[in-house]
This record gives structure tokens, sequence and C-alpha cells, in this order.
């Protein structure tokens, strides 16, 4: 299992009060590591540590052993990232990268995920409620942020400027469903109420609205002069929704899959009266237009080659910097 990133933000919000697996030693600092200035704390490990638990545990729909598996076979990488993390924060400290104003949206868009919405002034105490020290979230967005920061402009950033439009196109070639759109229908109507007519007069009325529809008359203004004005889409001309074509009902499925753009149906018995279609766009189900995606498709094909170069590049850093791990968390970083 391939270790991510959201044990270290908001998944902390809703997880971080709830007990699992052996009960939660007391948090006892001491120096697990240094990391050239800076120091890494058994607290900061075991907050690590049991936010990676509880993301396991969510991630194996509660099923305790499969997470306690799961995590005993990657502990050992827990205290990895936390050194990756330092490295980082030096790093955009020496390049001079202030991400705050992330930081600060991230707390915007975490507080408007609360029903009712919460303000910033609030958002501290709320959170306090639950578990979770808004200063230790600080530094989670913060850790994030500059990490997004660092390895868009020190890896990511130059392969984008490198991907040619040969491996753009391989890419939306080998992912089309991705790019998949549904065939749409775009519809008017006008319906002949019942109300106030006998069978007859409807019928006969929607059949001369038909006549004139088809001969040229605009179908928006037959809708004005016949259509009731209780129906919504009286309010258009009489056009209806945009239908998806699995989002249409049975009976206009077989009514318009027969007619082209601008054709007008025969009057159409329904409930309460006569409904007259005319079909203005049928557009065929297809792919987006590689130009609309070109830019996203280069930012993933730009992403996935830097998956490969992330290992060489921390490789790099820690090569440059002074870390030195405790004796008893070399091998597995149990701070148990």
């Amino acid at each position: 299992m391939k270790l991510n990133r959201i044990w270290f933000t908001a998944i902390l919000i809703a997880l971080f009060t709830f007990p699992i697996f052996a009960q939660e030693s007391q948090l006892v600092d001491e120096t697990v590591a240094r990391v050239n200035t800076d120091i890494i704390t058994r607290s900061s490990l075991i907050k690590a540590q049991e936010a990676y638990k509880r993301e396991l545990l969510e991630k194996n729909n509660n099923d305790v052993a499969k997470a306690e598996e799961e995590y005993k076979q990657n502990l050992d990488k827990v205290l990895d990232i936390l050194i990756e993390d330092k490295l980082i924060s030096q790093r955009a400290t020496e390049l001079a990268i202030d991400v705050e104003a992330e930081v600060n949206q991230a707390f915007v868009r975490l507080s408007q995920q609360f029903n009712p919405p919460a303000s910033l002034t609030d958002l501290p105490e709320i959170l306090k409620q639950q578990g979770v020290d808004i200063e230790d979230l600080r530094k989670s967005f913060r850790n994030d942020a500059q990490r997004r920061a660092i390895l868009f402009r020190e890896i990511f950033s130059p392969l984008y400027e490198k991907v040619t439009v040969d491996e753009k196109k391989a890419w939306y070639d080998a992912h089309s469903e991705l790019f998949k759109v549904p065939g749409e229908y775009t519809l008017s109507e006008i319906f002949i109420s019942l109300e106030n007519r006998s069978e007859a007069e409807a019928t006969a009325l929607a059949k001369q609205i038909v006549a004139d529809a088809r001969t040229g008359k605009p179908f928006a203004e037959l809708n004005k002069l016949y259509s009731d004005p209780k129906r919504k889409s009286t309010e258009k001309g009489g056009e209806l929704p945009v239908f998806k074509d699995s989002d249409l009902i049975e009976y206009l499925r077989k009514q318009v899959e027969a007619m082209k753009n601008g054709d007008v149906s025969d009057p159409i018995r329904v409930d309460k009266g006569f409904q007259i279609i005319r079909l203005n766009e049928h557009k065929l189900a297809g792919l987006v237009d590689f130009a609309q995606v070109e830019l996203q498709i280069a930012e993933q094909v730009a992403f996935e080659k830097g998956q490969n170069k992330l290992p060489e590049y921390f490789k790099g850093l820690k090569e440059k910097s002074y870390i030195r791990v405790a004796e008893s968390y070399r091998k597995t970083g149990e701070t148990n």
C-alpha cells in the first residue's frame, strides 16, 4: 500500500477522537530523529501513527484486523514521511516559498464543510470540541502546501514543460473512458390540456398545431398561443430541460429516436392531455475534444512521470542533510 497524505490533513477532524486498536499511549516527548536543525519528537510520531491507523480503519471499512495488518506492513514509512516533511519545510524556507495564503484558503474550505458553515472566528472552538488542535491542523495544512509547492517547482513543472503532443494524445487515447460524453436531447413541447375541452376538440387542435409547426410556423409562438400556461415550459417558449440519453423516459425515447433535428412529433396522448414534441437538437455520444483537455492531460502525464522521480529527489535531499534517527526507532519506527 502506498502511503498518501490524507492522514496529515482534514481526516484528523473527522476521526481524531475515536479510539481504535490498543489504548493510546500517554504522549511522552523525546527526540526520535534530528533532521538538520529540526527534531521529530515522540509525541509527533505517535500522532502521525494514530492518524494513519484511523485512515487505514476507514479505508478497510472498519475491519480492524485488515487495518492492523496493513499498519504493521507500513509502520516504518510513517517516520520516513515525517523526515521528508522536515526536509520539505527546510527547502521551502531556503527558497522563500510562502504558502500562508493557501493555508488560509484551506481553513476557509474547511469552514464551509460544516452545516451550517462555520465562521473562521468560531472554527477553533468547533475543532477543539472534536478533539482537534487548530495549530496542529494549521501545521498539517502548511506541510501539505509546502510539499505541493516544492514538488511542483522542482519536479512536476519541468516535466510539464517537456510533455510532447504525442505523449498527450497517447494518454488521451489510452484513457478515452474518462472523456466520454453522453448523448443529449434538447426538446420543446406544446401541451394541450383536456381541461375545458373534449377529447375530440383537444385532438383536433393538437393535429392543427402539428400541421402549422411542420409548415414553418415558429414553435415558440405556437406554444405561447396554445400550450397550457400552467406548464413550467411555457415560461421558455416550450423548452424542456436538456435530457441525457439515459434520462429520457421510455415514451419520449421511442418518439425522439426516430426524429431528426427540427422534426415535430404527432400528438402524444398523455395524462390530462396531448403533448407535441419538437426535437431541437440531438448531440450524439462521443468524447470531449482533445483540445479542451490538453492542458489537464499534460499535467497528468507530468504527475505520473514525477512519481518515479520522487524517491530519487528525496534521496538527494537526505544525502545533503544531517539526519540521525534514535537507535530504538531505526528499524520499525514503532513507539509502543
